[in-house]
């Protein structure tokens, strides 16, 4: 579908698709099945700023000038309520109240990869194993950080969807859920179509493996801050890179993924563990592992991608933004 539009057709509300260009970029494409990796909210002119777009990024929750916002990305489109509201306003005024905190908050692309890996099913590769740990590693690394400068996560996506779902809920239909959830203790974790936690994944396998019981013993919350000196960032670019080489030689099929493997699972609960010291803080040192992973599974059950956006039926297309009109 391609309908290129001027800028100055953008609508305060607008929700802003980015097709950005990199190695992860690539690949949060491919395991999510979408054209776009980023997503932003057109916040329409703003004083001397000019048009000017609200994202989640390193830097926190904050506007940009448009032409700042689209520099590096290979395309942007923009959606819109199929169903107009009566006002947008409240959308605008939510994205207001997050903008007004926004140091409080931070996003880069390698959180977003790790959710993918654990939530989606992926396509096998000898090298998929060392991508998912590896990814992991560095989101860890990267909450942490979070952790030590008193911010908290908050996906790109996750910030549009907020300031629609908080100030119209259910105006956009992303969450779709399969048929029965899976059991984990007393409860009932949904399986998604579109968002969230999808059947085959990591997460679903991770929960049919404690065949509904909830799994004993405690994880220990400073051990992600004694072991980060230890934790070499991978290069994930180039695993990335490995990863689809890998894909263009053999026929593609599901992964297996063994959440037992030794070398999967200190990654997978440091990343657990360091999720709830970013986004809880919490005073003691440590939490069950049930608690643990109930608060990842709350998460992934609503995670929400750029390309969850995209594949919205709340949504209609308008248009590819055409760039020449930027300095308008």
């Amino acid at each position: 579908m391609k309908r290129d539009i001027p800028i100055a057709q953008l609508m305060p509300g607008d929700v802003l698709l980015y097709r950005s260009t990199g190695w992860i970029s690539d690949v949060i494409r491919f395991i999510d099945r979408s054209e776009a990796s980023h997503a932003g909210l057109f916040l329409g002119r703003y004083e001397a700023m000019g048009r000017t777009v609200g994202e989640a990024i390193r830097e926190g929750v904050i506007r940009r000038e448009l032409p700042k916002s689209l520099e590096h990305a290979e395309w942007v489109e923009s959606r819109r309520l199929k169903q107009p509201p009566a006002s947008i306003d409240p959308v605008l005024e939510r994205a207001a109240d997050y903008l007004k905190q926004g140091d409080r908050y931070a996003f880069e692309q390698i959180l977003l990869l790790a959710f993918l890996c654990i939530t989606r099913n992926l396509t096998a590769s000898p090298v998929l194993g060392r991508l998912i740990r590896e990814t992991l590693d560095a989101a860890t690394v990267f909450l942490l950080r979070l952790f030590n400068t008193g911010r908290e996560p908050m996906i790109c996506s996750e910030f549009v969807f907020r300031c629609y779902h908080e100030a119209l809920p259910d105006s956009i239909d992303v969450l779709a859920r399969a048929p029965g959830v899976l059991r984990f203790g007393e409860r009932g974790v949904p399986i998604g179509k579109n968002g969230g936690i999808h059947r085959g994944s990591a997460l679903s396998l991770l929960l049919k493996m404690h065949g509904g019981r909830l799994p004993e013993g405690g994880v220990d919350l400073a051990g992600p801050i004694r072991a980060a000196g230890s934790i070499d960032v991978p290069r994930v670019e180039e695993l990335v890179e490995a990863y689809f080489h890998d894909l263009q030689k053999q026929t593609p099929k599901k992964a297996r993924i063994d959440l037992t493997s030794p070398d999967l699972q200190p990654s997978f609960e440091r990343f657990t563990a360091s999720l709830c010291l970013a986004r809880h803080r919490p005073e003691i040192k440590e939490l069950s592992r049930a608690a643990a992973l109930g608060d990842l599974f709350d998460v992934a059950a609503d995670f929400v991608t750029p390309g969850d956006l995209q594949r919205s039926k709340s949504l209609a297309f308008i248009g590819k933004l055409d760039k020449k009109g930027l300095g308008a």
